[in-house]
């Protein structure tokens, strides 16, 4: 083979690979976000404005939401309240008495409220895995007794099978975030949940020093 030939060779491969890398770019952009993501503004809203969730795409969505869930289960290795179903968690019963929605529960250092619920939460630019709903929560995170760390990673939501649901990435703002608070602060967003068609919220838990504790009944 000549040098010519080799070089040409060299060439045409080089191609096929970048183009294979952007299509595959491409096609996870497309699928990670609602087709339909341009019409949608960012914002919970309940009752009549309230609306089903985008649709989940084909097998191209599903591969792309796999990617996104590794990507992200890697990123949060190290937090308890990663995306997912946990398989096992240090209950705490008794340490509280839940609260109805809108009255304040106290939990360590800080008192929460849960003032909505959108269910279902809004469409907007990220979609819905197959069989799920999201249902989205504005919640209030005082530092009522010294200083707390706020973060929506380190909330559950129970359904009325008794499973229980970790974060999804929320399509409402001002989203919930994380952070810490000074004692005196507050922090008001939206943690957002997926949780299986025909089933409802139950109650929202939230890591305490000792394990998860039940402080808001949803039902």
């Amino acid at each position: 083979m000549t040098m010519g030939r080799a070089i040409a060779l060299l060439v045409v491969s080089l191609l096929v690979f970048g183009g294979g890398i952007a299509a595959l770019v491409v096609k996870v952009d497309a699928s990670f976000l609602s087709s339909d993501a341009g019409k949608y503004s960012a914002g919970a809203r309940t009752g009549a404005q309230a609306a089903t969730p985008a649709g989940s795409g084909g097998a191209e969505a599903q591969e792309a939401r796999a990617t996104l869930t590794a990507i992200a289960r890697t990123l949060t290795a190290t937090d308890p309240g990663g995306p997912g179903t946990p398989a096992e968690r240090t209950p705490v019963p008794g340490e509280v008495t839940p609260a109805a929605l809108g009255q304040p529960v106290t939990v360590g250092t800080s008192t929460y409220t849960v003032l909505q619920v959108a269910d279902p939460e809004p469409p907007g630019f990220f979609v819905t895995n197959p069989g799920m709903r999201r249902v989205a929560l504005e919640v209030r995170q005082e530092a009522t007794s010294g200083a707390a760390r706020y973060s929506f990673g380190l909330f559950r939501i129970r359904d009325s099978a008794g499973d229980e649901h970790s974060w999804a990435i929320t399509n409402s703002e001002p989203n919930f975030d994380s952070g810490d608070l000074a004692s005196g602060e507050s922090r008001t967003g939206w943690i957002s949940f997926q949780v299986p068609e025909g089933r409802e919220p139950a109650m929202l838990l939230v890591r305490g020093t000792l394990g998860y504790v039940d402080i808001v009944r949803l039902d």
